[in-house]
């Protein structure tokens, strides 16, 4: 199994934090070029383009399954040639998001593993981190987060 990325977005729909493991480009296209003056902001533009991209995919296709299927049925994973989404929402309107490669069965227990013990033990209940700082969402930067999720996820591989 290959995990190429982890996304959290608030209840704003605001990309909280993001994490990579493995580059897999699959949301641009491999032929634009990118020049070594603007690498950096090109980058950054890159990075907050794609977390739209994810929120978008999730947010479209929830929606539709709860009109396609109602209520009762909820979106927890699609898969393409390249990758598979897994998606979990908490009841406070977290969203997680996990990206493997497409032959993954499908890893919502993972998340919400990593929701339960995780995100409320190093974030929720993290005096320093508020979440929302006036007008904006506050991206989380805990370091100790960081290490356990990222061996965490070494050890599903």
């Amino acid at each position: 199994m290959t995990i190429y990325g982890f996304y959290i977005f608030d209840r704003h729909c605001e990309c909280i934090y993001r994490q990579k493991w493995n580059q897999i480009d699959v949301f641009s296209d491999s032929s634009s070029a990118v020049s070594n003056d603007s690498s950096k902001e090109k980058s950054r533009s890159t990075n907050n383009d794609e977390e739209k991209l994810v929120f978008g995919v999730v947010f479209s296709l929830r929606n539709m399954v709860k009109k396609v299927a109602g209520n009762s049925e909820e979106f927890l994973s699609y898969s393409t040639s390249k990758y598979k989404l897994h998606f979990y929402e908490t009841p406070s309107n977290i969203r997680m998001a996990l990206l493997t490669s497409p032959n993954v069965e499908n890893l919502v227990y993972v998340l919400h593993q990593v929701y339960a013990t995780l995100y409320v033990e190093f974030v929720a209940k993290y005096p320093l981190y508020s979440g929302k700082s006036k007008d904006f969402s506050v991206r989380i930067q805990n370091r100790l987060f960081d290490a356990t999720l990222d061996r965490f996820v070494r050890t599903l591989r």
